[in-house]
This record gives structure tokens, sequence and C-alpha cells, in this order.
């Protein structure tokens, strides 16, 4: 059913390649960001949650 939708659409075939590589590309730059990004900036933002200083 699906694929009869699709084979209907002029070009579907690039918007599909297109929304593949997308979500591919944020999802390896999110991963290139989480290795390179300084590890007490991550650990700093873990405890955040937990840390009792705050001035509500």
């Amino acid at each position: 059913m699906f694929k009869q939708f699709i084979t209907a659409i002029p070009g579907a075939d690039r918007y599909m390649i297109g929304s593949f590589l997308t979500f591919f590309l944020f999802f390896v730059l999110v991963g290139l960001y989480l290795w390179l990004a300084d590890k007490s900036h991550i650990q700093q933002m873990s405890r955040l949650p937990f840390d009792d200083s705050s001035t509500d």
C-alpha cells in the first residue's frame, strides 16, 4: 500500500534520500559533538539536577 503512494509522487526517491541523509548527518554530528565535548562540562551538567545550591 505504501509503495503505491511513493510511486505516484514524482521525484519521491529524492525526498527519501534527502530525508535519510539529513537524519544520518544529524546523528553523526551529535556523535562528534559528544566525542569532542569537554568531559568536565558534561560531568558538571550531569550533576546539575542534584545540586542543592539553587537559589529558589
